[in-house]
């Protein structure tokens, strides 16, 4: 009954993160933190998929940060495995896997790793990994693989959404920018055409000579124009 109201401590405490406002970074953090508390793990990291690679976002502690960052660098251990198979990477003993990853075994021995998991996060297609880490051999369980699950898949939920986000947000910017864009041509087509007497048409043929000519964007002629009296 504790260890239950230890878990669904946890899952109301990172709910509640979530509707916080955080950003995906301290969303991460935070899953590490709680997970370790409810599975009595001796350290936790998350990396993340960006341009078809595994890239290194949190860690608990730091000596668990240098061991994601060498999969980072040389592709290799739980995590890159993980990711390419799409299923949970559970190693018991990583003395035994030294030639399997070389340089991540040899970091692990010295900053004391003895035991680590590897969750993908995400089903369909992984968007990363939670790693857990044991300082001394540990045989992880179906209950612990199913706890980490839980929470993964809450924040791939978040990080899908904020990713989705973030692409609209882009999207409403650039949209604004041509707006703006051509607001400021049309002035500047405006000017030209009112001082020279001719057709706005005409106008524009002058702004996009002068731009091409001096290899600059039409933007920055027609803003000149505009707002520096610059005449072509």
């Amino acid at each position: 009954m504790t260890q239950f109201r230890g878990l669904t401590e946890a899952l109301a405490g990172f709910a509640r993160t979530l509707t916080e406002g955080f950003d995906v970074e301290e969303v991460l953090d935070d899953l590490t933190g709680r997970l370790t508390g409810v599975l009595a793990a001796d350290g936790a990291a998350v990396s993340l998929v960006r341009d078809g690679a595994l890239r290194f976002v949190t860690a608990d502690r730091e000596s668990i940060a240098a061991l994601e960052r060498v999969q980072e660098e040389h592709r290799q251990g739980p995590c890159e495995e993980a990711v390419r198979s799409g299923r949970p990477i559970l190693v018991s003993r990583l003395a035994s896997h030294s030639t399997r990853w070389p340089r991540y075994s040899a970091l692990a021995a010295r900053v004391g790793v003895v035991a680590v998991a590897a969750i993908p996060m995400g089903n369909a297609e992984c968007i990363g990994t939670l790693d857990l880490h044991r300082a001394r051999e540990h045989a992880w369980t179906e209950h612990e693989v199913a706890t980490a699950r839980v929470f993964t898949d809450i924040a791939t939920a978040y990080v899908l959404q904020a990713s989705q986000h973030a692409r609209e947000q882009r999207t409403i910017e650039q949209l604004q920018h041509a707006l703006n864009s051509r607001v400021i041509i049309e002035q500047a087509k405006g000017v030209l055409a009112a001082e020279r007497k001719i057709s706005v048409d005409q106008a524009f043929c002058l702004l996009r000579k002068h731009a091409n000519d001096r290899n600059v964007t039409l933007r920055a002629v027609a803003d000149a124009v505009v707002n520096l009296g610059l005449r072509p």
